[in-house]
């Protein structure tokens, strides 16, 4: 078995191309996990009970962190483009 070692980045600098593309893929991943919380519905028959309303109310306590720091950074990023004279 090959041992993998990930280089650390040469990166000194803050990339907004790479802030953009983290953004891109939180993005994504959002629309990915959206459909959970029905999926923990259906599983429990349709029905909502003590166990399936308690994975379905953390899972959209999550959401509503992940989502607030997702639209704080979008904020940023423009903020930034906006002071760099990036379109």
């Amino acid at each position: 078995m090959q041992d993998t070692t990930l280089s650390a980045s040469g990166q000194k600098r803050p990339s907004v191309t790479l802030m953009e593309e983290n953004l891109r893929v939180r993005l994504e991943r959002f629309s990915f996990s959206a459909h959970t919380p029905l999926e923990q519905l259906r599983e429990g028959g349709y029905t909502l009970n003590a166990r399936n309303t308690e994975k379905i109310a953390s899972h959209l306590e999550l959401t509503i962190l992940d989502l607030k720091y997702l639209i704080n950074d979008l904020y940023w990023l423009q903020w930034i483009k906006a002071h760099k004279g990036i379109k």
